[in-house]
């Protein structure tokens, strides 16, 4: 038992989530427009992509992206140049978002 408990002491929970994009017009612009709503977020240029780092949530609003891009651009069109990502993935009609929490809320006691 001591063993399981000592264990359980070294695991350290994590809450950084990340993705990464290639390189591109779109890239930019989702980069510039994730500085500015999460100014605590930490990009690394990797030359031909990039690694978009935070904790807790990363949020992709296709909308806000479209806007910025000046044309329709949707989940389809960001997801194409994704590469990778690490946190819990959830993707819909309107945004991509990487969140920390595993487990949904909807599924906790």
């Amino acid at each position: 038992m001591a063993t399981k408990s000592k264990a359980k002491d070294l695991i350290k929970v994590r809450d950084t989530i990340g993705i990464s994009l290639i390189g591109s017009e779109e890239t930019r612009e989702a980069i510039e427009l994730i500085r500015e709503e999460m100014p605590d977020v930490k990009v690394t240029d990797n030359d031909c992509f990039f690694k978009i780092e935070r904790d807790g949530l990363l949020r992709f609003d296709m909308e806000k992206l479209a806007d910025r891009l000046g044309r329709h651009f949707t989940v389809h069109d960001f997801l194409v140049n994704m590469t990778s990502y690490y946190g819990r993935i959830v993707v819909n009609d309107g945004a991509v978002e990487i969140h920390a929490d595993i487990l949904p809320e909807r599924f906790r006691d």
